[in-house]
């Protein structure tokens, strides 16, 4: 080739440098911004640590049953919870092989206190937690104490009920919650056997016309009648002369609950 064609390729060569060089700087740009917009997605997929929940179980167990749970996020595999509230010892009316029969309440407390510590198990779960099945072990105490205006049929005298009644649970459990919108969730314990320590504390004022320690065991009976698997499981010693029965027993916790993560 000449040295005059080289002279007149020699312009040419540049616009194609320099339109190589905008190519290059257009897909590094168009790169980058791809990789802001990920960056700036992955900023607006907040985590949500948090959980607050309803225990609706309390209101089917208990009177005017109120337990809040507050579940928090600790890692990929763990969370611990706290659960509390205000729920009352259901007290029936009718006591079955007694002579009594109670009316209306004069006074009634009660509360509940506990804690579970999750492992979620991810291997099982597609999502992240808190979505999936979790094993947890969990501790738990309820505290209860009632006064029941009531009256022996027998002899038509008018009768105080004193309750007082503690729960000591210590057991594990095994649960599923699921997510809804990733800020919705639905917790169900599934299964949770327990140690559990009972104690009832049983008092009478007033006559009645039968012997007032079966009268005291048949109430004892017809507290146990409230909770599912504790009449057939608890100790068969009965009350003693003041009105206490205090014993160790299996025990069993389900629980269904909604919640909001925040």
């Amino acid at each position: 080739m000449s040295p005059v064609a080289n002279k007149f390729s020699e312009p040419h060569k540049k616009p194609l440098k320099i339109i190589r060089l905008l190519f290059v700087l257009i897909l590094f740009s168009v790169n980058l911004n791809a990789q802001v917009k990920d960056s700036a997605k992955v900023k607006q997929e907040k985590e949500y640590k948090n959980v607050i929940k309803i225990n609706l179980t309390s209101f089917i167990l208990y009177t005017n049953g109120l337990q809040l749970n507050y579940e928090r996020i600790l890692s990929k595999k763990r969370s611990i919870t706290l659960f509390g509230g205000v729920i009352q010892f259901p007290i029936p009316s009718s006591i079955a092989n007694s002579s009594i029969s109670l009316s209306s309440n004069k006074q009634k407390s009660g509360y509940s206190l506990g804690s579970e510590y999750r492992f979620y198990l991810t291997r099982e779960n597609k999502d992240p937690i808190p979505h999936g099945v979790y094993l947890a072990p969990f501790i738990s105490f309820y505290h209860f104490n009632n006064a029941r205006a009531g009256r022996d049929t027998l002899n038509g005298d008018y009768l105080t009920l004193n309750t007082s009644v503690n729960f000591f649970n210590v057991g594990g459990e095994l649960g599923y919650q699921f997510v809804i919108k990733k800020r919705f969730v639905i917790d169900c314990v599934m299964f949770g056997p327990a140690l559990s320590s009972y104690y009832f504390n049983v008092k009478l004022s007033g006559s009645t016309a039968a012997d007032q320690s079966e009268q005291l065991q048949a109430i004892l009976e017809a507290l146990k009648d409230k909770f599912p698997l504790l009449k057939d499981l608890s100790s068969s010693e009965g009350v003693s002369k003041n009105g206490i029965s205090n014993f160790w027993s299996l025990g069993f916790r389900y629980a269904i609950h909604i919640g909001y993560r925040f």
